[in-house]
């Protein structure tokens, strides 16, 4: 965990003697589960030796929140959040632990009001470190410049993807027309996210002029330029931008922002101070491989969303779920899974 160091500093030699004097000494053997997510929460454990890893299980794969050692401790957040573990906890190498149970910890902290306080700002850290590893996409985007994560669809349907037959839609016919203008729209109009619908017909939008709603138009009439003149106000994509710029900043003098705790006025400025969007190539090669998408061998792809706010191009597919891919990986990813007629 990245802020070790500091958590190390805020307890000192005499919490470690109050906490051993009611505190149940237990050995961990390295990879040995100490709990798991979503576990009961029913003690505070504190660590005398060796290393843990906290993870969480973030769809099918796993992801480190962080380390602890010596003189560290793990286990708080479910004593004051739900009673419910928010993460896993495993030995990385042999442990020796000292377990608190969480109404003897409760009585601790009444009756020390130093130490109540270092454990709250501790907390606070940690909620916030949590939160940001939790998700399946941040508010910024991907946790990275790489990644893929699949979530498993109806199993029925992948168990006859191999046997259904492959139907064009009203879509597929019209896709080289269309594709120039979602282009139009995420480029040089308000559009700034779009999902469109293979099996519909249907081209979802949202606009940077009406952030809180969506509008779902037929796909058929958005190739009809007047369409688009009737319906998106033209936009440069360096003034949508900064007009997004803008509205968080708004949000970010608001009196209801001012109530927020500390921990989401921190996440969030975070997340609007460092925003930056996709760029207009990666829009445009994205775009242009939808009709590989819809050739993957085998698979269906139901319906594709991008958004200029996210670095993350979501894929649904009849028998195979969502796949999450950032902008990096979604060539791969199509090469990877597609066979070109030679």
């Amino acid at each position: 965990m990245t802020e070790s160091a500091a958590a190390n500093q805020e307890l000192t030699a005499q919490d470690f003697d109050k906490i051993t004097a009611q505190a149940t000494r237990k050995h961990y053997a390295k990879g040995e589960l100490i709990f798991a997510e979503s576990d009961t929460a029913d003690c505070i454990y504190f660590i005398v030796s060796g290393r843990v890893v906290i993870f969480v299980q973030k769809l099918t794969q796993k992801e480190e929140v962080g380390t602890l050692g010596p003189g560290e401790y793990f286990g708080e957040m479910a004593m004051f959040n739900k009673n419910t573990r928010s993460a896993s906890v495993s030995a990385l190498e042999d442990c020796t632990i000292l377990a608190v149970e969480k109404n003897t910890f409760a009585r601790l902290l009444e009756t020390d009001q130093a130490f109540a306080s270092r454990v709250k700002q501790i907390l606070a850290r940690r909620c916030e470190e949590l939160a940001f590893k939790e998700g399946i996409i941040t508010s910024t985007g991907l946790q990275g410049r790489h990644f893929q994560v699949s979530i498993k669809g109806d199993p029925s349907l992948r168990e006859t993807a191999f046997t259904r037959e492959r139907h064009e839609s009203i879509v597929d016919k019209i896709l080289p027309r269309l594709v120039p203008q979602l282009e139009e729209l995420l480029l040089n109009r308000c559009v700034y996210e779009i999902l469109l619908h293979f099996n519909s017909g249907e081209v979802v939008t949202t606009s940077a002029f009406d952030p809180f709603s969506t509008e779902a138009h037929p796909a058929n009439r958005m190739i009809d330029d007047g369409y688009l003149d009737r319906h998106f106000p033209k936009l440069s994509y360096e003034r949508k931008t900064a007009l997004i710029q803008r509205l968080y900043r708004s949000i970010s003098i608001d009196s209801e922002f001012d109530a927020l705790s500390d921990q989401f006025k921190k996440r969030l400025d975070r997340s609007w101070r460092n925003w930056t969007p996709l760029t207009p190539p990666g829009i445009r090669k994205i775009l242009a491989r939808l009709a590989d998408l819809r050739r993957i061998p085998d698979f269906y792809l139901r319906n594709f969303a991008i958004s200029i706010r996210h670095d993350a191009i979501r894929m649904q597919f009849n028998c195979d779920g969502t796949h999450i891919v950032g902008s990096e990986d979604y060539l791969p990813f199509i090469e990877a899974n597609l066979t070109v007629e030679q």
